[in-house]
C-alpha cells in the first residue's frame, strides 16, 4: 500500500478510487482496478517479460549460462492481488530488470513516439514483492504487467534506470520526490513555452496513466490464482489479441483524423481546408450538394484536390497531416507514404461504395494509385496554382494539357522533375488508368525476367508526362475517363491508334511501360541549349539507373544455386574496383561542377535582383 501511495501523482486521487475500484474480467476471475496516474519513476517493467521469452537460457539445456534464470512471479502469499518473486541478491535482480529494460527498447523502441504526446493508453499495474534469498529485506515494486514496453520508453526517454528506481528511489522517499520536483520548478521558473522541445518531451514522459490492480475476485469453480489470472491478462493481450482491423481500415480511420485536423484553424494558421472541403473529401456530401457548393462533379478533380491538400503544399501540410495520423497512432515521424495511403484511401470512398465485396477490383488499384501518388513532384503543388480548380469548366482541361505541353519543350521532366501543370495532370489521369477496365497503369512486376519492367507507377508517369506524346496521352486518358469511355491509345498527334481491324487499340499498362520506357527521345528539331541538354541529362539519369540495375545484379549471383552472394562472401579484384572506382569518381567531380556553377549563376542573379 505504501508503494502505491508514494507512486500516485494524486493520492487524494488514489484513496477515492481504492474506495471504489472499478472491474476488469480477466480469464478465471475479476481483477479490481483502480485507474489514476503514477509517476514514471515508480514503475518498473516486468522483471520476467513473456517477449523474452525467445531469448531465455534454461539450465536442462546443460550449456553455461551467461545469467541465471529469474523464477516466474507467483501470486504472494496472503495477498489476493499481489505478485512474489525470489531474487538472489538485490544486485542479481537489479541486473534482471536492467536486461529487462534493454531488451524491450532494442525490440520495441517506443521512445519517439512517447516523446511526442507521452503514454496515451494506461498500463496495467501489479504490486510485487521481491523476497531476496541472501538475507536482505523484502522490496515493493510496481510492476507493469501490460505496458513493459511503454514504461522501458518512458525510461528510455527520462535516461532512468530502473536498479535505481528499485533500490535507491524505492528506499528513499526524499530522493524520489526531488527527482520530481526538480522538473515541477524548472517548469515553474521557464514556463512552457520556455522549455526546449527535449525538456518537454521529459515533462510528457514524467507520469503515466495506469490501472492498478488493487484486488482480485477468483472465479469459484477455478479457484484460479491471481499470478494465473495476470499472465492470462499478457496472453489476450499480446498473444491472442483481437484480429487487427487491417491496413484498408486503419488507413479509414487515420483519413477521418486527418481531415479533422486540416478543417481546424491552428494556433497561428487558419484552417487549411473549409468545413464543406471536408465533407467532399470524405465522401459524406451528396452529389446535389456539391452543385450547391460550386464543386466539381469529375472524380478526377476530387482526387487532385484531395492530393494536393494532403500531399502538396511542402513541410506545412505535411505537418498537420502528421498531427491527424498522430492522433491515433503516436507516431512522432510519420513516413510520406503513410499519408499517401491515407489520401488513397479517400480517394477510394466513392469507387467502394457498393463494390465492399470485391476485392479484386479494389485491391490492385487501390496498390498501384498508393504507388502512383508518391512522385516527389506531388510536395510542390500549390494551392495558388491550378489549371483546373474545383468549380472549373469549359476550356480548363485543355488549359492544362497545353501548359504540361510547354513544359515538356522547356525540358522538364527530362531534367528530371515535372513542371506544376504535367504533375497536376499526372495526377488525374493515373486516377482514370488505374480505373479503367483493362487497368492501363499498374503496380511493378517484382521476379519476372530481364524483359519485365520493373518500374513503380510513378517513375513510369514521369517518363510518360515527359513526353508530348504521353501528355496527349494523359490527356486523353481524362477526357475519355469523365466521358466513361474506354480509354485508347493515341498516336504523336493525339490520333486513336487502330488495330489491324481498324478498332481503336486499348490502352493497357503494357503498352504504357512499353511506349514510355523512361530513354531519352531522339535530337530531332534541337540539337542546342536547354532541351538538347535536358535529354542528354536522361542519356546520363539511365546509364546511371542501369549501373545501379547491373551492380544489384552482379551481387545476386551466388555462390551456387540457392546461396549467399558470391561478391559478399568471396570479393572481387581489389585493382578492378579501383579502376571502376577511380572512374566514378572523376565522373562524380565533374557532374559536381556543373551543380556548383549552376548555384554560382543562382546567385549572381539574385544579387543583381
Amino acid at each position: 500500500m505504501r508503494a502505491m501511495a508514494r507512486a500516485a501523482v494524486r493520492p487524494d486521487d488514489m484513496r477515492r478510487r481504492l474506495a471504489d475500484p472499478a472491474e476488469l474480467r480477466v480469464q478465471g476471475g475479476t481483477l479490481l482496478i483502480a485507474e489514476t496516474r503514477l509517476w514514471s519513476a515508480t514503475v518498473l517493467p516486468h522483471p520476467a517479460n513473456p517477449r523474452e521469452y525467445g531469448h531465455r537460457q534454461y539450465a536442462l539445456s546443460g550449456l553455461g549460462m551467461r545469467r541465471s534464470t529469474l523464477v516466474e512471479p507467483r501470486s504472494a502469499p496472503g495477498d489476493a492481488a499481489g505478485l512474489e518473486v525470489r531474487a538472489e541478491t538485490p544486485s542479481r535482480l537489479a541486473q534482471r530488470l536492467e536486461d529487462a529494460k534493454g531488451r524491450l527498447v532494442r525490440d520495441n523502441p517506443l521512445a519517439q513516439d512517447v516523446a511526442v504526446e507521452g503514454v496515451l493508453q494506461p498500463l496495467t499495474v501489479v504490486p510485487l514483492t521481491v523476497v531476496h534469498e541472501n538475507g536482505d529485506p523484502d522490496c515493493a515494486l510496481l510492476i507493469a504487467a501490460d505496458g513493459s514496453s511503454r514504461i522501458s520508453a518512458v525510461h528510455e526517454l527520462l535516461d532512468y534506470q530502473p536498479s535505481r528506481i528499485a533500490y535507491e528511489w524505492g528506499a528513499d522517499d526524499r530522493k524520489l520526490r526531488g527527482e520530481i520536483s526538480r522538473w515541477a520548478r524548472l517548469v515553474r521558473k521557464q514556463g512552457w513555452p520556455g522549455l526546449t522541445e527535449d525538456e518537454r518531451s521529459k515533462v510528457r514522459a514524467l507520469s503515466v496513466p495506469a490501472r492498478v490492480v488493487v484486488g482480485f475476485r477468483p472465479d469459484t469453480r477455478t479457484g484460479q490464482m491471481f499470478h494465473t489470472a495476470v499472465r492470462n491478462f499478457i496472453g489476450l493481450t499480446h498473444i491472442r489479441p483481437p484480429r487487427p482491423y487491417g491496413p484498408a481500415v486503419e488507413n479509414e480511420a487515420k483519413a477521418d483524423a486527418v481531415l479533422d485536423s486540416l478543417a481546424e484553424p491552428g494556433r497561428s494558421a487558419t484552417a487549411h481546408i473549409t468545413e464543406t472541403e471536408k465533407r467532399w473529401f470524405s465522401g459524406t456530401i451528396s452529389r446535389e450538394e456539391v452543385k450547391a457548393a460550386g464543386l466539381s462533379h469529375e472524380l478526377d478533380i476530387r482526387v487532385e484536390e484531395i492530393i494536393r491538400s494532403l500531399l502538396g503544399g511542402g513541410i506545412r501540410t505535411a505537418r498537420r497531416v502528421n498531427e491527424g495520423i498522430r492522433s491515433l497512432t503516436a507516431k512522432q515521424r510519420p513516413k510520406r507514404e503513410e499519408r499517401v495511403d491515407v489520401a488513397v484511401e479517400l480517394i477510394l470512398r466513392p469507387v467502394r461504395t457498393g463494390l465492399s465485396d470485391d476485392a479484386k477490383f479494389v485491391r490492385p488499384r487501390r496498390a498501384v494509385l498508393q504507388r502512383a501518388y508518391r512522385l516527389p513532384e506531388i510536395e510542390e503543388l500549390r494551392a495558388e496554382v491550378r489549371w483546373e480548380d474545383p468549380g472549373a469548366g469549359g476550356y480548363a482541361l485543355e488549359k492544362l494539357r497545353d501548359a504540361a505541353l510547354a513544359e515538356a519543350d522547356r525540358g522538364l521532366g527530362d531534367n528530371g522533375r515535372l513542371g506544376p501543370a504535367q504533375t497536376e495532370l499526372a495526377v488525374k489521369a493515373a486516377y482514370h488508368m488505374a480505373m479503367a477496365e483493362p487497368m492501363a497503369l499498374q503496380r511493378e512486376v517484382f521476379g519476372g525476367g530481364e524483359e519485365e519492367d520493373d518500374r513503380g507507377a510513378a517513375t513510369v508517369l514521369r517518363a510518360m508526362l515527359s513526353r508530348r506524346r504521353g501528355i496527349l496521352q494523359a490527356y486523353e486518358a481524362v477526357r475519355a475517363g469523365r466521358a466513361g469511355e474506354r480509354l485508347h491509345e493515341v498516336d504523336e498527334s493525339g490520333s486513336p491508334l487502330l488495330t489491324a481491324e481498324g478498332r481503336p487499340r486499348a490502352l493497357t499498362d503494357a503498352l504504357v511501360r512499353h511506349a514510355y520506357s523512361g530513354g531519352p527521345v531522339p535530337l530531332e528539331d534541337s540539337r542546342v541549349g536547354s532541351k538538347a541538354a535536358s535529354v542528354s541529362w536522361a542519356c546520363v539519369r539511365e546509364s546511371v539507373d542501369r549501373l545501379r540495375r547491373d551492380v544489384d545484379g552482379m551481387a545476386g549471383v551466388p555462390v551456387e544455386e540457392g546461396g549467399a552472394s558470391f561478391v559478399l562472401q568471396e570479393g572481387w579484384d581489389p585493382p578492378q574496383v579501383k579502376e571502376v572506382r577511380d572512374a566514378l569518381d572523376r565522373v562524380s567531380r565533374r557532374i559536381a561542377g556543373w551543380a556548383d556553377r549552376a548555384e554560382e549563376r543562382a546567385e549572381a542573379v539574385a544579387a543583381e535582383s
